[in-house]
């Protein structure tokens, strides 16, 4: 359940915003972790994940909260909340490894003070800087968002969950959600802007939004943005409450999220027209990062399957 109320949730989400805009041109983010969004419920923090969503640029508050809530489906030990204070301040970077054969793909691997790897049933962390880590930055898709190839070559780890004994069921729900809201964050970001380009572009001496073809497309995608919304809003509700049915509803949002930022986004080229397929118009970050969210915290196939089976329809292969 969320910790503030409706007025306060708005007064949250501008204050968000207004340090979002003023950090995005240097890149120092120490401003957002001073909000206190490590120390939300999922809720709230959804809140923050939207607005850092909503800016073409690179924020590292998704990649670090993959980290932090890693931590926090930990059980407590001595390293853990002394890993999880740091990171809850933002001062100590934390990412999440999900290792697969000693090597992987990290969102915000470059900055990670700390990497928590997470390895099937065991859960453990090791120091960014420790002998035997090596990681390089890699090519990707969307260039505000960049995955880091990581290795570890006998690095000494610590192991903070062994045996199940951490919450990973929980820690991919979570996941999911998060990359659900940055998804609608940057859904509505790039429809907000679609449809002030249709207001005021003229051709024939009418606004081409007054033009069918064109108020059908971003007409369709807002009814499909506000039915992910209401599945994001329902997933983050869900698990803040621990419900039974969190996992199924994160899912569905996931899957909801992020076909309509796809939506959004392939329409707002469209709407753009010649200036959307431009290097220099934020457009194609945005398609881009849809592209990429989609993938993020397991792709369509994934979830699909995972509804599929809370569902009860078996599965879908």
């Amino acid at each position: 359940m969320s910790q503030l109320s409706a007025a306060e949730r708005d007064q949250w989400r501008s204050s968000v915003a207004a340090v979002v805009a003023r950090c995005t041109p240097g890149g120092n983010w120490d401003a957002l972790f001073d909000l206190g969004v490590a120390e939300l419920g999922l809720e709230d923090l959804a809140v923050a994940i939207e607005e850092c969503g909503a800016v073409p640029a690179a924020t590292p508050l998704l990649g670090h909260m993959f980290g932090l809530r890693a931590l926090r489906a930990a059980p407590a030990s001595p390293e853990r909340d002394r890993l999880l204070a740091g990171a809850v301040s933002g001062r100590h970077r934390v990412a999440l490894v999900p290792a697969d054969g000693g090597r992987t793909y990290v969102l915000e691997g470059g900055a990670a003070d700390t990497f928590v790897i997470a390895t099937g049933p065991d859960l453990f962390v090791v120091p960014a800087d420790a002998r035997g880590v090596v990681r390089r930055p890699l090519p990707t898709l969307d260039p505000s968002r960049v995955l880091w190839h990581v290795e570890f070559h006998g690095a000494v780890t610590t192991p903070l969950g062994r045996d199940g004994e951490w919450k990973a069921e929980r820690l991919r729900s979570e996941l999911a959600a998060l990359v659900a809201a940055d998804s609608i964050g940057g859904a509505r970001a790039v429809l907000r802007g679609a449809v002030d380009h249709a207001r005021q572009r003229m051709q024939f001496g009418r606004p081409i939004g007054s033009f069918q073809a064109v108020k059908h497309r971003l007409a369709d995608v807002s009814s499909q943005l506000d039915g992910a919304v209401a599945a994001v809003d329902h997933a983050v509700r869900r698990l803040d409450a621990d419900a039974p049915d969190s996992a199924l509803a994160a899912a569905v949002a996931k899957l909801a999220a992020a076909d309509a930022y796809l939506a959004a986004a392939e329409g707002a080229i469209q709407t753009y027209g010649g200036i959307g397929f431009t290097w220099e118009h934020p457009a194609h970050i945005f398609l881009k990062r849809a592209h990429t969210n989609g993938q993020l915290a397991g792709g369509a196939a994934l979830h699909l399957e995972l509804v599929a089976d809370r569902a009860g329809i078996g599965s879908i292969n």
